[in-house]
């Protein structure tokens, strides 16, 4: 997915070029500025300067990285490694950590519980349409699936009662993490450098 004619970027985002109109993704469009500069800031020092967006069709969209994969945004490394993320924006009253579980539970259709290979997930609540997160957690994806196997969190289910939307979601709060899963948090001390290590092995 990386463009190789131009220098990598530290903060690299998948944008739909198609027909998108689906409210979620409109409004997700409006913060993805201010959630990279986030990811530059919780990341300093490790890595690379610098924010682009990489363009892709619908048709590319529904075949390649997030649909089946799950992946929003790549971080990369000044030591030439990558993370990948994906990405929530909610605006609801909750602090809550909500992943798709199934797309039609009907059909048993999986969603991102069971598809997601992203490394990181984030969430961030922007409640008051301000375009900044009021409160926000960045996990480490494989030691949520870890600690959940574990039943060290408790995840309960929900149907979506928003819109027309068929999936239900998997959700837990903020709280109900263990420490090895976050990387960093809203309402924690900034992480640096120390947090970073414990969590993500740096």
């Amino acid at each position: 997915m990386h463009d190789n004619r131009e220098p990598l970027k530290g903060v690299e985002r998948i944008i739909i070029t198609g027909k998108m109109d689906n409210w979620r993704f409109i409004e997700a469009k409006k913060r993805h500025a201010v959630a990279a500069h986030l990811y530059q800031r919780i990341f300093e020092g490790f890595i690379l300067p610098g924010y682009r967006e990489i363009k892709v069709s619908l048709d590319e969209f529904k075949a390649g990285y997030d649909k089946f994969l799950g992946i929003d945004v790549f971080l990369n490394f000044q030591n030439g490694m990558s993370l990948t993320l994906q990405e929530k924006f909610l605006f609801t009253r909750f602090k809550t950590v909500t992943v798709e579980y199934y797309n039609d539970p009907r059909k048993k259709e999986k969603g991102d519980w069971f598809e997601m290979r992203a490394q990181l997930y984030f969430v961030g609540y922007d409640r008051i349409k301000a375009y900044s997160f009021q409160d926000w957690i960045l996990l480490n994806w494989p030691a949520v699936v870890m600690e959940t196997q574990k039943r060290k969190i408790a995840w309960q289910i929900l149907g979506n009662k928003r819109d027309s939307a068929k999936a239900n979601f998997k959700y837990t709060k903020f709280s109900g993490f263990t420490d090895l899963c976050i990387v960093a948090q809203s309402d924690k001390p900034e992480p640096g450098k120390l947090q970073l290590q414990r969590t993500l092995g740096f």
